[in-house]
């Protein structure tokens, strides 16, 4: 038995406290900063097509039953109306069973969508992660 040449052996094994989500069009890297605190950073376009990633993500950090949640949408190039529908929901379902979801909306673009659907009340947000870590763990 060769080895697979279409196949490389991953550069270093990765810690349990973070997890990697490659989608198409979207990255999401789960930090586990401490017990009480997890970072969801994505990349890449959240759309119709990567906005279930997204919700998967939400729901399991909810079902984890994880305090405090940041999504960092820092590298986001990209944010459609469903995405934000998705970060909405995502709130009011965190906000039901005590979570706290805070958003890094750093991107000009992302911050665009959110004030024209006129939704950006309805979210915790922050401009960058350092301001929402230290809100978060206050």
């Amino acid at each position: 038995m060769g080895k697979d040449p279409d196949r490389l052996a991953p550069a270093r094994p990765q810690s349990p406290d973070v997890q990697r989500i490659i989608d198409r069009q979207l990255q999401v890297k789960i930090v586990r900063h401490n017990p009480d605190l997890y970072v969801c950073r994505l990349s890449g376009e959240v759309d119709l097509l990567t906005v279930p990633t997204l919700v998967r993500v939400l729901d399991d950090l909810r079902e984890r039953e994880v305090p405090a949640v940041i999504v960092d949408l820092t590298g986001v190039t990209y944010c459609a109306a469903t995405g934000v529908r998705a970060l909405l929901e995502g709130t009011d379902a965190a906000r039901a069973t005590g979570q706290r979801l805070a958003v890094v909306i750093a991107s000009l673009t992302v911050a665009r969508v959110l004030k024209a659907t006129d939704n950006i009340d309805g979210i915790e947000n922050y401009s960058n992660l350092s301001e929402a870590m230290r809100a978060v763990t206050e």
